[in-house]
């Protein structure tokens, strides 16, 4: 008898890397093996045996988005990449760091910190979320007015082909040489073009104070309206953000202390956030030239908040659409571009599924937002069918987007629904050339298969 995918690792490995994929289904699919190397020469000798057994591959970091991307055509293996976690180098008179892939965010800033310097990389969960898994992802956070995508800040990148060969790109200094923009290539490309095993970045010196400010509004395109405007005014913050009620109960429910004066229980109440940080006079007179403007747009109150409160709150916000979401039927992230944020965000807001409008967060300064629709008790309670409801409001919302030359992908949803669906949505002109790149780098397809835009 042909010894399993776990046995033939344990042979490669040692048994004592390698675990069974009870606890790791992916849409549905249980791989036969989890192996979690210690360094990259192991990493490279499963890539290399994958190949040879066209045994595919899931990468992982800390698990924070392992149901981002389309259903996997196969799921033999899952890579672990948790135990390649160091610092390998850290210049801080250069602001320059390296790192493995596998080093979570918090664990990264906390040893920056004594150099008094931070990586401007944002993630949900960050006790859990991997630097790997966050350029893999390609996604901003709750400050991507001001820093934009992860990829802004790589400056160099290593990692291992479908071969198990290493590669890398850019370097370790700010100033690299001219050439391919790889960094770019793998940023967002959700692990199937290669394993990322090391990452350079450029640094940020720690603010020296942090505050933020919440502010009620009667409804969600009040705050928005309010969001623009003090994104275009002199005390532009680093973040705005505007919430419906129910996401805004969340705070209510959590450690933030959200005074009652912003009528958090109220059904209609909308809230702004917006952050600053910077040195400390400069910081609160943005907060109180802020604050003002936002009582003149119409605020029905306005809170202010400074110091760790302040870093919690932001900390609150990167939390809360991965807190929300296993309680809603249905999540659609939407990109357009912030001047067309308030007319999308009105447009989706009508869409109705099983008489739920969504729940929304909107960065009107980025042109993002999410959209949640609750899952309803008493359909879930009968078992009725809703897939084509779904479908439905998917359809709707991709129709708004592309009316404001955005995207909108499926970040949760049904599995019935997903096995339907492309979740990243219609398939670019250019994806010929996104499957000749996928060809090229991962001839055997096993990395990932199926997962990412257009079935690649």
């Amino acid at each position: 008898m042909e010894p399993s995918l776990s046995d033939q690792l344990a042979r490669l490995l040692g048994g004592n890397l390698v675990s069974s994929g009870d606890g790791h289904e992916i849409d549905g699919l249980t791989p036969q093996a989890v192996v979690r190397p210690v360094n990259r020469i192991q990493v490279s000798e499963v890539l290399s045996w994958a190949s040879s057994e066209m045994v595919s591959i899931l990468p992982r970091g800390g698990g924070t988005r392992i149901g981002l991307g389309n259903v996997p055509r196969k799921a033999d293996v899952v890579l672990d990449l948790g135990a390649l976690d160091r610092v390998l180098d850290y210049q801080p008179a250069d602001m320059t760091a390296t790192v493995e892939s596998g080093v979570t965010l918090a664990s990264l800033q906390e040893q920056l910190a004594p150099g008094g310097e931070f990586v401007p990389l944002e993630a949900a969960l960050y006790e859990r979320s991997t630097v790997g898994g966050i350029l893999s992802v390609g996604a901003g956070g709750p400050l991507a007015y001001a820093f934009g995508l992860p990829r802004e800040w790589l400056i160099g990148i290593g990692v291992l082909n479908t071969q198990g060969v290493a590669t890398k790109a850019g370097g370790k200094v700010v100033k690299n040489v001219t050439g391919y923009d790889l960094n770019k290539l793998y940023t967002g490309s959700l692990g199937t073009l290669g394993v990322i095993v090391e990452a350079s970045f450029k640094l940020l010196p720690i603010d020296a104070h942090s505050g933020a400010l919440l502010a009620s509004f009667p409804s969600l395109a009040d705050s928005i309206a309010a969001g623009r405007k003090l994104i275009q005014s002199p005390a532009a913050p680093m973040g705005c953000h505007s919430v419906t009620s129910v996401v805004s109960r969340h705070l209510q429910d959590s450690v933030q202390a959200a005074s009652q004066d912003l009528g958090l229980g109220e059904e209609e109440t909308a809230l702004t956030f917006a952050f600053f940080a910077g040195r400390a006079k400069a910081t609160g007179r943005r907060l109180e030239e802020a604050a003002a403007l936002l009582l003149a747009e119409g605020a029905k109150a306005v809170q202010r908040i400074e110091g760790p409160a302040a870093r919690g709150l932001l900390r609150w916000i990167t939390d809360v659409p991965i807190e929300i979401s296993p309680s809603a039927d249905l999540v659609i992230k939407i990109s357009v571009q912030p001047k067309s944020a308030a007319r999308t965000s009105a447009e989706c807001g009508e869409i109705i599924f099983s008489g739920e409008k969504p729940e929304q967060i909107v960065d009107p300064g980025f042109g993002s937002m999410r959209l949640f629709w609750p899952m309803p008790i008493a359909i879930s309670a009968s078992g009725a069918d809703t897939t084509q409801p779904i479908l439905d409001a998917v359809n709707q919302v991709r129709q708004v987007a592309h009316r404001y030359g955005g995207s909108a992908v499926v970040e949760q949803c049904p599995l019935p629904v997903k096995r339907q669906i492309d979740i990243w949505g219609d398939s670019p002109d250019s994806l010929a050339v996104m499957r000749g790149i996928k060809d090229r780098f991962d001839p055997s397809g096993i990395l990932n298969p199926g997962r990412f835009l257009g079935g690649i």
